[in-house]
């Protein structure tokens, strides 16, 4: 099952699958070539997991970088400023979005400080209701 709106991609990167059901979204994506990134972003409403399938990628979380070798894995949670590109040359990632990922829960983050009373709670012990 598919919405009609789907989040449009920030940064640049190949699609292979974008797949929604009432639980979660699958988007798996391959970076080739220089430049090839997932840009900055936050989601307000999903925590993401990123998978690494082939190749290594470096996942930065809230300024903190992690490199995913094939099939591990990395939570980012809701308010999270994070971005993605390939360590060497080419990867393909799965990125799980619970709820599934909204076209209106995709920001880009441009750079600008977030104000405070729009800053959201992070990780996983952040209290965050409806």
């Amino acid at each position: 099952m598919m919405t009609a709106t789907r989040p449009v991609p920030v940064g640049l990167y190949h699609l292979l699958t974008d797949y929604e059901c009432p639980a979660a979204s699958v988007r798996v994506i391959r970076m080739s070539g220089e430049g090839d990134a997932v840009g900055s972003h936050v989601h307000r409403r999903s925590m993401q997991m990123y998978v690494a399938l082939e190749g290594s990628v470096v996942v930065e979380v809230d300024g903190v970088e992690t490199v995913l070798k094939p099939y591990e894995v990395l939570a980012v949670w809701p308010g999270s400023v994070h971005r993605a590109s390939p360590l060497d040359g080419e990867a393909v990632v799965a990125n799980i979005s619970i709820p599934p990922l909204g076209a209106d829960d995709q920001v880009p983050v441009t750079g600008a400080a977030e104000p405070a009373d729009l800053r959201l709670p992070r990780g996983a012990d952040a209290d965050m209701e409806d």
